[in-house]
């Protein structure tokens, strides 16, 4: 499965039908800046589904993947988001750097009847791109699998 294909599919698919009960403990730095006012609790799951968003539309990036576990992750995670009445919470968690960019780390949790999907996301502050995703899935009566991706864009 194409990474375009399982973002449109899976996370990106169930943007639209998703409830995004977020709840959020802090802003990212420079959004409390520029807004004026801290990040609404209500939308904490807004940068991560932009940045997912973004990432799809872009036809010239690369990433590499490692998986462990008894599972085909992605295809767990494509049920897991995609499934009629999967919850959405997201948080933001720290700042961080990643393959030498500044980024904002946030949790992307879904919970699905088939299983669970707990992952974290670190999303440029220079330019909204997802540059790396960590996801363990859960799958109820089927097992475990972790992902790690790494998301590489062309330098501009």
């Amino acid at each position: 499965m194409s990474l375009k294909k399982f973002l449109l599919g899976g996370v990106l698919g169930s943007i639209a039908i998703v409830d995004c009960g977020a709840v959020a403990s802090a802003a990212p730095q420079g959004a409390a800046q520029q807004a004026g006012t801290a990040q609404d609790s209500k939308d904490a799951c807004a940068p991560v589904q932009a940045a997912y968003r973004k990432m799809a539309s872009a036809s010239d990036s690369s990433s590499k993947a490692t998986n462990t576990g008894g599972l085909n992750v992605a295809e767990a995670y494509e049920k897991v988001t995609s499934e009629p009445g999967n919850k959405e919470t997201c948080k933001y968690l720290r700042d961080e750097t990643v393959t030498g960019e500044d980024a904002n780390v946030y949790s992307d949790v879904f919970a699905s009847k088939s299983g669970t999907a707990n992952g974290t996301v670190w999303v440029s502050k220079r330019n909204g791109w997802v540059l790396k995703r960590e996801v363990d899935v859960d799958m109820v009566g089927v097992g475990k699998g972790h992902q790690s991706i790494v998301f590489e864009y062309p330098k501009k």
